[in-house]
């Protein structure tokens, strides 16, 4: 069989690497011996052979060098017991455990922490295995134990997987504030969702997104006014008779009771004809008609609802078995319409319109609907009426005044 080419050889009969010299004399299964050692310890891998039973037989440099030991040191030894494995009871069981397995044929690998002088470190974390060597007939003969050290791949890893933690938690974070910032949102719509509703039972809704438009900051020592004059506009208001004496002895759950079943089918009428509510102050009722934005037919709005009015409260008599009455004053004109103040506002009517208009139902009579020339002069062609003729209303004067009866029959042609 040829040697090993005589290249190897350029300076002499023999070349020397470490602690193994090739020469040229040898004999060609020497020199593949002895090049097969260069080979393995020249690797920074781990690499060596055991026989089936685990003892040591040979193992490259890298591995002696890694912990300070020479060959001649274990050579012949259980692999479990040399200096790597000691750094537990547990690590040479689990190594053991392997070897029995390999030794039965199976490719067996973990990692492992084991002791090392390497780069200073005193364990380091190889990826371990075992690869069985079988002869001809398929016998294990060999075990070829392999090491790396991915102690700096695991840090990595460990490093990654702790920013990846981190991550998460900041994701966590930000994904709990996001959840809590949509419900602190959700909340703060609902609370002005209410706001507004409430802020539309006080004020007409054109006159609520004038007020929801204004500064944040006013300065207290401007008033905070909103006010609109309208030339033509109806008003009407409703009293019920002597309510105080119909609700003596009356508990006052069953008074509010009472008047919150009236009034909010009066409120239901207003909507229906297209009336702004205006307030209630105590048993009296008060809305317009024409405002907050004008219409030509505010006059007719307001005498259907008067008539509504009367009949709802019959049937609510019906029902209940109560004699209540109703009296109702209307008066149409020109007015100033807004919100003044600054708490607990509310939009008001200031003229004198608006002070006829209320003389027209204290001086009307019970289930009676009262009105002014300038009302009637509007309706005379819809609306029935029956003259009154001229009352004093009180801070006025004379004032001549209809009683509205009831609508005109469409003519049918």
């Amino acid at each position: 069989m040829a040697l090993i080419s005589r290249k190897l050889f350029p300076s002499g009969p023999e070349l020397r690497v470490r602690d193994v010299t090739v020469s040229a004399h040898d004999d060609f299964q020497t020199q593949r011996s002895k090049l097969a050692t260069i080979m393995l310890d020249a690797m920074f891998q781990y690499v060596g052979l055991l026989d089936i039973d685990g003892r040591m037989l040979e193992i490259n440099r890298a591995a002696l060098d890694g912990i300070g030991i020479q060959m001649d040191d274990i050579r012949g030894k259980p692999f479990w017991e040399a200096r790597w494995w000691v750094i537990s009871p547990e690590t040479q069981n689990d190594l053991r455990e392997l070897i029995r397995r390999a030794g039965q044929g199976e490719f067996v690998r973990s990692d492992f922490e084991v002791y090392s002088q390497e780069a200073g470190e005193e364990t380091i974390i190889v990826d371990f295995s075992l690869v069985p060597i079988r002869d001809s007939d398929g016998n294990v003969v060999f075990l070829l134990p392999e090491g790396r050290n991915i102690t700096e791949k695991k840090r990595a890893e460990a490093a990654l997987a702790q920013k990846n933690d981190e991550l998460q938690a900041s994701w966590d974070l930000i994904c709990r504030q996001r959840d809590e910032l949509q419900h602190l949102y959700d909340r703060l719509m609902v609370e002005q969702k209410l706001s507004e509703r409430l802020l539309l039972n006080l004020l007409p809704y054109p006159i609520a997104e004038r007020l929801k438009a204004r500064p944040e900051i006013v300065a207290d020592s401007i008033p905070e006014i909103i006010a609109d004059s309208f030339p033509e506009v109806t008003v009407l208001f409703a009293d019920i008779v002597a309510f105080t004496r119909f609700s003596a002895g009356m508990s006052a759950e069953h008074l509010v009771a009472v008047l919150n079943e009236i009034f909010t089918e009066f409120d239901t009428i207003a909507d229906r004809r297209g009336l702004e509510k205006i307030k209630t102050i105590g048993d009296a009722y008060m809305a317009a008609a024409g405002l907050p934005e004008p219409i030509t037919d505010h006059a007719v709005r307001a005498a259907d609802m008067a008539l509504d009015m009367i009949d709802a409260l019959n049937l609510f008599n019906r029902r209940t078995g109560y004699h209540l009455q109703m009296r109702i004053g209307i008066n149409s004109g020109s007015v100033v319409a807004g919100v003044i103040g600054k708490r607990k506002f509310i939009y008001d009517l200031w003229g004198d319109a608006v002070n006829t208009a209320s003389r027209m139902e204290s001086h009307s009579l019970a289930g009676r609907v009262q009105v002014t020339d300038a009302t009637r002069n509007l309706l005379e062609k819809s609306f029935l009426f029956e003259e009154r003729g001229i009352i004093a209303a009180k801070g006025i004067g004379a004032v001549h005044t209809w009683f509205l009866t009831g609508r005109r029959e469409p003519i049918s042609r």
